[in-house]
């Protein structure tokens, strides 16, 4: 543990040796900011007359503003991850200094889970810069502080599920220029994915002129296909979490993508010894 935790405060501190940290946090706290008080206001007018905005009466704070908040600060959080993940191992590799480090009494999960949680602690940092959102707004709108601290756990669950992605994709390749291209991608990916998902007919698409067995057939793989598209964006299991409203299986399903990741990662640097 002890290890792991210098390795830990290493990883966290080199962050902020270059410009990177500072990048990260400021366009975090620009966009959220202002994305925040444009929400804040369009609220505030939607409250002063609903009629107007089609509602009957006040909509409920935490599904109108709240939850579209966090899980817009969810999203920029994805597109930021690769410059945080990047330089992780991707850049050990580029400088050679990789093996340097695997020559100390270090341990894989040493490694791994030092660099993980200096992400994580980005992902903290960028926690407390939304959260002064929050806490400002709990002055002037009556908000259950559960609902508030659920909320911004969903969102750092989701930030979490992003760094195991681009800490593995940065532990395959060898520059962290490439690394942080495939981690946008694969970002980009999931967040098209869950737009497009909607989008798909929940009947089966094959022709009934087709044989019932082919029928069969394909009408199962594309259910299943759909459910994958349906489940598999990292934004959609934030919704309700987001409002306050806990959900075990979304819970699950981000502590289980951020450990296959993780698993991942174990058995990219593992594969050293059978490069050897």
């Amino acid at each position: 543990m002890t290890k792991t935790w210098a390795v830990c405060k290493r990883e966290f501190a080199s962050f902020f040796y270059t410009p990177i940290g500072y990048v990260v946090v400021g366009v975090v706290a620009a966009i959220s900011g202002l994305a925040f008080a444009i929400s804040f206001l369009t609220y505030a007018k939607i409250s002063q007359d609903p009629a107007s905005y089609a509602y009957s009466t006040v909509p409920d704070f935490e599904e109108t503003l709240l939850s579209p908040f966090l899980v817009f600060c969810g999203m920029v959080i994805m597109f930021l991850s690769p410059l945080i993940t990047m330089r992780l191992l991707a850049e050990e590799k580029h400088r050679g200094t990789i093996e340097l480090l695997l020559t100390y009494p270090l341990r894989d999960r040493d490694i791994i889970f030092g660099k993980y949680c200096a992400a994580l602690g980005m992902i903290g940092v960028m926690m407390g810069v939304i959260g002064v959102h929050l806490i400002t707004v709990a002055y002037f709108v009556d908000i259950e502080m559960p609902v508030l601290i659920f909320g911004l756990l969903t969102v750092f669950l989701m930030g979490a599920a992003l760094i195991s992605l681009g800490l593995f994709v940065s532990a395959v390749t060898r520059n962290q220029i490439t690394s942080g291209s495939i981690t946008f991608a694969l970002n980009l990916i999931f967040y098209i994915m869950g737009n497009l998902g909607d989008d798909l007919p929940a009947e089966n698409p094959v022709p009934e002129a087709w044989p019932l067995f082919l029928r069969g057939s394909v009408g199962l793989l594309y259910r299943v296909f759909r459910a994958f598209v349906l489940e598999m964006p990292l934004d959609v299991h934030a919704k309700e979490m987001a409002q306050g409203i806990f959900q075990p299986k979304d819970v699950a399903y981000y502590l289980l993508f951020s450990a296959f990741f993780l698993f991942l990662t174990f058995r990219a640097l593992e594969s050293r010894t059978w490069r050897a």
